[in-house]
């Protein structure tokens, strides 16, 4: 008897696990498996026993809600207020990252996490998602109340003279420490409405008078003059119009720089006057008359600076203000003068008209430069051909010069570069040939007796 009952005792035990096990299963798979573990919060919604796609719900009724509540931002300053909804500012419940967490905590046979949880309970925090576009929306309203922009430094040159301008710190809604504060605030589930102070950032500038040395803006490195007539007031307009368009021209190395892509094209429609211009070797009048006066100085600064020469012709006939070889000609769309910035720093183009003379000036880092020196060799002269015009109205005994000829010209041109006193290279810049200027003789036909 006794002997029966321990072997009905030793099934019991035996069979037990067994049935435990598979009631535990059981109800692991058939109900548990898509319902929250008890003991669960999200906020103060209880989500013990509920199954996932009832939490589901809830988050999306909870996100609403949610992003209604207000958060009230104190501008420094004394700029006053700004209210938003959280939803305004950008954030809004992470309902993806809860849903996950709430099944990774209630999976099957997490027993020992799933007892400790049904006991104690666990509220899970808020987490919040940033929407960027609504983000910036809400940073624009605050930056307009309190946003100054840096200043970047600056140079320039004014009369011959270069002058700095230093920079300026500016500065903005610190926005990434609000967004963080606020993320900070609701992972605890506050109650609502919240307020912020909103901080400061400083917004430095990108360029210094510092970065402004570095980049090679130090001094003076070149300057090149030429004179005119003051009294040629059409002629004087262009070549003041020309510079102006040129004037504190940034070149940055190995850039090269474009007179005729920088000027454009000299119309009446663009401000240039008529005055008189060379067109198949004559004088004639033309609209932008005198701004091959700026390009021909330009010119010669490039040259006096080394600067690799691209594009430059010469004029048809000898010019007054420059001596043969130094001269450079522009016609927009075909004729351009063109040079290159070989340093490796900047260079600040700079002009100034002023009374009978323009000035172009080059700044940049002297400590670039080498020693330069223009000479010409092979001059050859071409004596100007005698023109006679008739002057029907005028008597025989008439005879005045009406054009004094100038030689015909061709010179070639040479940069020789030298350091400490010694050449170290001469450059051929080429032979340029100039027409004579005929002279010219007004001659009467009118007898006496008429």
């Amino acid at each position: 008897m006794f002997k029966q009952f321990f072997q009905q005792k030793k099934v019991f035990w035996l069979v037990s696990p067994f049935v435990l096990f598979l009631f535990l299963f059981s109800g692991e798979f058939f109900y548990f498996q898509e319902r929250a573990v008890g003991g669960l919060f999200v906020g103060d919604q209880y989500l013990g026993g509920k199954s996932f796609p009832e939490i589901e719900e809830l988050l999306d009724s909870l996100s609403e809600k949610m992003g209604k509540q207000k958060i009230y931002l104190d501008l420094p300053d004394d700029k006053g207020k700004v209210a938003y909804s959280l939803s305004e500012t950008g954030l809004e419940l992470d309902k993806t990252r809860l849903m996950e967490e709430i099944k990774l905590i209630s999976r099957p046979f997490n027993y020992p996490e799933k007892i400790h949880i049904y006991f104690n309970g666990l509220t899970l925090p808020a987490y919040l998602l940033i929407n960027n576009d609504k983000l910036q929306i809400a940073t624009s309203r605050i930056n307009d109340k309190i946003l100054r922009l840096p200043v970047e430094a600056e140079v320039w040159a004014e009369k011959g003279i270069l002058r700095f301008r230093p920079a300026q710190k500016g500065h903005k809604a610190n926005i990434e420490r609000l967004i963080e504060e606020i993320q900070e605030k609701c992972y605890s589930w506050p109650s609502f409405p919240l307020e912020f102070f909103v901080e400061r950032k400083t917004v430095y500038p990108e360029v210094t008078v510092s970065d402004l040395f570095l980049a090679g803006i130090k001094e003076e490195i070149t300057m090149a003059r030429t004179f005119f007539n003051p009294e040629a007031t059409n002629r004087v307009h262009n070549i003041s119009l020309a510079a102006e368009k040129i004037d504190n021209f940034l070149l940055t190395p190995g850039s090269v720089f474009s007179f005729n892509q920088l000027v454009g094209e000299t119309s009446a429609q663009d401000g240039f006057k008529e005055a008189p211009i060379i067109v198949n070797g004559e004088l004639v009048p033309g609209v932008g008359g005198g701004i091959c006066q700026v390009s021909s100085t330009l010119y010669n600064a490039a040259l006096n600076a080394g600067l690799t020469i691209v594009e430059r012709h010469n004029h048809g006939l000898p010019i007054a203000y420059l001596p043969p070889g130094l001269d450079a000609t522009v016609a927009y769309d075909y004729l351009d003068l063109k040079f290159q910035n070989n340093m490796e720093t900047n260079l600040l183009i700079h002009t100034n008209v002023v009374s009978n003379r323009l000035d172009v000036y080059l700044f940049g880092d002297p400590k670039r430069l080498t020693e330069i020196n223009i000479i010409t060799r092979n001059k050859q002269l071409t004596p100007p051909p005698v023109h006679f015009r008739n002057a029907k109205e005028k008597p025989v005994s008439h005879r005045e010069k009406i054009q004094e000829g100038k030689p015909g010209v061709t010179v070639e041109v040479y940069r020789i570069f030298s350091r400490d006193g010694k050449e170290v290279e001469r450059e051929y810049l080429g032979k340029d040939c100039y027409s004579p200027v005929p002279e010219i003789w007004e001659i009467g036909l009118l007898s006496e007796e008429d």
